[in-house]
């Protein structure tokens, strides 16, 4: 981290973990194949944050590619604030994947794991908004290490999404036509793909709701999306659909 912290030495990492919580931990993290830095933000009195920083100790002597710092936010507010900390515990991994509470040491090394894999950006997109962090979602549609990657990851979370995530996803997508409304085309053509291939599912309102989506982000390259979704049985996602070609002329 370039952040300053208190980083962890050998000493103080086996004095918080149990031997046999780290043993269960290595063979799961020897997958890890690059260096991952955890900063952990704290307070003093809070009943959950020792928890958390028992289970980044646990993950940092398991592996060799783990680091973990510890901030007080008391005496780093200025840090606190960077990171936009509203809670402690807040763990944030490599400064894009943001974990708010404390979380059973292997649930976090499959978090860091996954991160490794093909839905390693759904990972990082669903800690964000989890942590009512949808500026940054749609930032990273933007401006993120892979902005394509990064579409594939909202569509996957938005074909299997309920109401509440489906409304946080289109305060991201707002946020993001507030910065650039011409640079989310790449966005448009997965959620074309999508209804094409009718991997958004069943969910009428979830249809409904991808043709207002369309809409807000205003593409041309999404009119022949909707002009299929206007056949759709359901009346109310036809409805919706024919809106959103109304706005887009």
């Amino acid at each position: 981290m370039s952040a300053p912290g208190d980083e962890l030495d050998l000493e103080q990492l086996q004095a918080l973990v149990e031997p046999e919580v780290v043993e269960a931990l290595e063979g799961p993290l020897s997958r890890l194949t690059r260096e991952v830095d955890l900063l952990v933000f704290v307070a003093p009195g809070c009943p959950v944050c020792p928890h958390q920083v028992k289970t980044v100790a646990a993950l940092a002597l398991a592996s060799p590619l783990v680091t973990a710092e510890i901030v007080d936010v008391t005496q780093e507010p200025e840090l606190a604030r960077q990171y936009d900390v509203a809670a402690v515990p807040t763990t944030v991994v490599d400064e894009e994947l943001v974990v708010v509470g404390a979380r059973p040491p292997l649930q976090m090394a499959e978090l860091l794991l996954a991160r490794e894999g093909p839905e390693g950006e759904q990972s990082v997109l669903t800690s964000l908004l989890e942590s009512g962090r949808t500026e940054e979602v749609g930032e990273r549609l933007l401006y993120g290490p892979d902005p394509d990657a990064s579409g594939r990851a909202f569509v996957a979370l938005w074909s299997r999404s309920g109401l509440q995530e489906r409304m946080a996803l289109l305060l991201a997508v707002e946020h993001a036509l507030e910065l650039d409304a011409e640079a989310l085309s790449g966005l448009v053509l997965h959620l074309a793909a999508a209804l094409e291939e009718g991997s958004l599912g069943e969910d009428p309102a979830r249809r409904g709701d991808t043709a207002d989506l369309l809409a807000r982000i205003g593409h041309p390259a999404a009119r022949p999306a909707l002009e299929r979704l206007a056949c759709d049985p359901h009346p109310e996602v036809a409805e919706a659909a024919r809106a959103a070609l109304e706005e887009l002329s």
